[in-house]
This record gives structure tokens, sequence and C-alpha cells, in this order.
């Protein structure tokens, strides 16, 4: 690859990079596309390149933080059960750092603007979506009797409600809510006996 295409991609990147930092500590209305300018390196004709806009930069932030690895889970280990993309979906929100805050500044930031509220919706759904699907496959040979729809939900409420908790600073046994989040997918899940 020669560098005129290296240099987009890192420009990027280091967009991003200064982007979720800001986010996290300023949330989405403190952050301006000066802040991020300064913090990346870049310019305003690079963001406005690669993202159009500030809300269309907060939903990359967003997307990486949880869409993108969501489906990465979900491409390299077909089969998942239900507590295994929970658990793995767990993990990511755990380990990287101060990825809960950021979302609840994300989350926060688009109850106040409705372009963003808008485009994390249509990121939400696209999400889920594909988590139905997913679901889909593993609940017709495991568990026919079970909803995928209402599984994804399950899911999905139980990442973000762990988000939201540890992004407020409250205390959390990650262990032990990966412990229960298991033992409730489990119980959720209709065996094809009982079908």
């Amino acid at each position: 690859m020669d560098a005129r295409r290296r240099r987009p991609a890192a420009a990027r990147e280091a967009i991003i990079r200064a982007a979720t930092e800001l986010i996290r500590v300023n949330g989405v209305a403190g952050t301006s596309i000066s802040d991020v300018i300064a913090e990346s390196g870049t310019s305003a004709g690079a963001i406005y390149h690669h993202f159009g806009s500030k809300e269309r930069l907060v939903l990359e932030v967003a997307r990486s933080a949880m869409a993108v690895p969501m489906t990465m889970i979900m491409q390299t280990s077909t089969g998942l059960s239900p507590a295994a993309l929970f658990s793995a979906a767990l993990d990511r929100v755990s380990e990287a750092e101060g990825i809960a805050e950021m979302l609840l500044q994300i989350w926060a930031g688009a109850k106040a603007n409705e372009v963003l509220q808008t485009l994390l919706l249509g990121e939400v759904t696209t999400v889920k979506a594909s988590i139905v699907q997913f679901m889909a496959g593993w609940c017709a040979e495991h568990a026919p009797g079970t909803d995928p729809e209402a599984l994804a939900s399950v899911i999905m409420g139980l990442i973000t409600g762990y988000a939201v908790q540890r992004g407020l600073g409250i205390r959390i046994d990650a262990a032990a809510y990966r412990e229960l989040g298991v033992r409730l997918l489990a119980a959720a899940v209709v065996p094809p006996a009982e079908v």
C-alpha cells in the first residue's frame, strides 16, 4: 500500500481515538470539532472528509466501541450460545479502558441531539438485527422454542445495564454479573424436549 493510502487511514484512526477520549471525559456536547482537531493533530477537512458531521463522528466512535467488536465476535465464533455471546460482549465492556464511560456519554448526548439519536437508533437496530439472525441459527439447532428476538433483547439489555452501571461509577463485580447473566440466559432458552 502506498503512503497516500495509509495517511487517510491513519488520520481517520487518530480522529476516532481523539474523539473517543474527548467524549469519554467531556461528553458529546462538551466535545467540539476544534477539540478533536487539536487532540488528533488533523484538520477540519480530514474530519469532514471521513465523517461528514460531528454526529457521524460520534456514531463511528460508538460503532468502533461496540458494534464492530460484536460483529467480529459473531463472524469469527459461529455457533456461540446466548451465554457465550453475552460473556464475550461483557468481556469487551469490562476490559476496554473507559468504554463504559464513553458509551454512557454518547447515550446521554443522543438524548439532547435528535440527529445523533436517530443515527444511534439506526445503528442499534442494525446490531440487534444481526444478533437476532445469529441467535436464530443457534435457537433452530439447540432451542427451537426460544424467540431469538427476545433473546437478543435480553443480551443487549444485560450488556447495556452493565455498561451504564460501570459508566456511572457503581462498583460492580463483573464475575458475579457474568455468572448470573449466564444463568438467566440458560433459563431463558427452551430445550428441544420441551417444544
